[in-house]
């Protein structure tokens, strides 16, 4: 380790020791694997300080992380009540279906499925505390092939990250807000020239849609869509550009991760039959 300053904080928690640890909002217990104080040359980022490798309990080894100080606090009754009240605000936020016509905005359907979003990797023991499973396997499953070629770039962008160690190089110019914004613009004006000018129906679905994604996008990013090595990446960016969404950081390599994970998201939301077939028709329509 370096000779500095950095290397002589006390390190409140210890190898083995057994924590709660912030990922996202919400805490998840976890136990300490190293413990370490890190120079100015320890890291790539340039991270200094006391620092700890965790394993979420329940949480595959995939999930284990070097994470700061800050993020880890001590497993006793007042964090574990801290725990609770974080999870209990969290269900709280479940979202009114909206509809547009008779179709549901997956715009709130995202928002409402923000907590599911934070859960990846956990044991599930049941979907949630108000249905059981057998409710949720008879749900409507959205179905989103991807076409040859994009499981091609999708299969070259998973081992250029943990093969090649090859991370993107971020803020991406041309980003996921830029894909969104010009696929609309394109169905906007697809529709005007054979609508008269006249506002549609489904000029209202497309930016429907497009806003749902953004929203998943922007919600899931941080918590499912990263490859581990891409983390301290991701920790880093978000310091630099706290004005900015993941959408307006990121590009299509990590909008492409977002579409393999989406039929396992869409499946805790309550759309009918009808609802699903529009929504499924257009994210299909999306990917061409």
């Amino acid at each position: 380790m370096a000779d500095t300053e950095t290397t002589d904080q006390k390190l409140n928690f210890e190898q083995n020791e057994l924590v709660l640890c912030f990922h996202g909002p919400l805490l998840y217990e976890a136990k300490i694997l190293k413990a370490e104080n890190w120079g100015p040359e320890d890291s790539e980022s340039g991270d200094t300080g006391p620092h700890y490798y965790v394993h979420y309990k329940g949480w595959k080894k995939t999930w284990d992380e070097w994470v700061p100080e800050e993020r880890v606090v001590k497993h006793n009754e007042a964090n574990l009540m801290r725990q609770k009240q974080l999870k209990d605000t969290y269900s709280n936020k479940k979202k009114k279906t909206v509809r547009i016509g008779n179709k549901v905005s997956i715009e709130d359907q995202a928002k409402s499925n923000d907590k599911e979003n934070h859960e990846r990797g956990k044991k599930r023991k049941k979907i949630n505390d108000d249905e059981e499973e057998e409710e949720f396997m008879n749900r409507l499953e959205i179905k989103i092939p991807l076409p040859e070629s994009l499981k091609v770039k999708l299969i070259d962008d998973w081992e250029n990250v943990t093969r090649n160690n090859a991370l993107l190089k971020l803020p991406r110019k041309y980003t996921v807000a830029d894909i969104l914004n010009e696929y609309l613009e394109f169905k906007h004006n697809l529709i005007a020239s054979t609508a008269n000018n006249q506002k549609s129906d489904k000029d209202d679905i497309h930016s429907e849609v497009v806003q749902g994604i953004k929203i998943y996008f922007d919600k899931t990013l941080g918590n499912i869509l990263l490859y581990a090595d891409e983390r301290q990446q991701y920790v880093n960016i978000r310091k630099q550009f706290l004005d900015k969404e993941n959408s307006e950081i990121y590009g299509a390599e990590h909008l492409l991760r977002l579409f393999v994970e989406l039929p396992r998201l869409l499946a805790h939301t309550t759309m009918d039959q009808a609802a699903t077939e529009t929504l499924e028709e257009h994210l299909i329509d999306f990917l061409k």
